[in-house]
């Protein structure tokens, strides 16, 4: 039927073992295209540097920094990108403003959705690459802080937390999360718990893709907004590829 539910197997579990690794091996550009994608790395990079250093963004007009977060964005989200292409003084110093300067104890709200694909799943992604315990230090001090998110009654995750006192809520102007935001983190959330041999994050994060799975759909289809509290969509709500909807 096409209508009949998916059946979810809970019977299969993946094992990990994080003592069978091998580090992925990046040499640097091999052609012209490549050494002009590279400097154009470094251009941006220098211009951030110069202007914005520390700050979320930089506002390429007007050389003004700007801060969503404030949790040095640019930084944190490019250095994988400078590890890939083999920069090495870009990398550290990158990692040193990571190791001295990125701290979540400010009370300030974030957006649990673009934190977790930014920052954690940079930290993440950085600690794969050089398993360097930094990162992953890092990574699970962020990760306990989020999972405040998760203290909704359904488990469906709030949009907003505040990363210093560890609290969470609907954003002002709604009470519905988006859909495309509370089922796109799952992937960091299970390597986190992979990395940290902690399983509480994975389950957190597994736990919604489960719950989604459930709920009644319209031709397979889900609405762009959920509620945290009550685990339902919004009735009548938007279907769409495009934003809340996409990822």
């Amino acid at each position: 039927s096409l209508n009949a539910k998916p059946a979810l197997d809970n019977t299969v579990q993946i094992k990990y073992d994080p003592t069978v690794y091998e580090r992925p091996v990046f040499t640097g550009p091999k052609n012209d295209r490549q050494r002009a994608l590279v400097e154009s790395f470094r251009h941006a990079w220098r211009g951030y540097k110069e202007h914005a250093w520390g700050h979320d963004n930089l506002k390429p007009v007007s050389g003004m920094a700007s801060d969503w977060f404030s949790l040095g964005l640019t930084i944190v989200d490019s250095l994988d990108t400078a590890y890939i292409m083999g920069l090495t003084d870009v990398f550290e110093e990158g990692k040193q403003w990571i190791k001295e300067e990125l701290i979540f104890t400010k009370n300030k709200d974030v957006n649990f959705f673009e934190v977790t694909i930014r920052i954690l799943g940079g930290l993440l992604t950085n600690h794969y690459f050089t398993q360097d315990q930094l990162f992953l230090d890092k990574a699970i001090d962020l990760g306990d802080r989020l999972m405040a998110a998760f203290s909704s009654p359904s488990g469906i995750p709030y949009s907003d937390v505040n990363l210093g006192a560890r609290t969470a809520h609907a954003p002002e102007w709604s009470h519905y999360s988006t859909t495309a935001e509370v089922t796109t983190v799952q992937l960091e959330f299970r390597q986190l718990s992979r990395a940290s041999g902690n399983p509480i994050f994975e389950e957190a994060a597994a736990a919604v893709s489960e719950k989604i799975h459930q709920l009644p759909k319209k031709h397979g289809l889900v609405p762009i907004f959920i509620n945290p509290n009550t685990g339902h969509f919004l009735p009548h709500a938007t279907i769409t590829l495009g934003a809340r909807g996409d990822s």
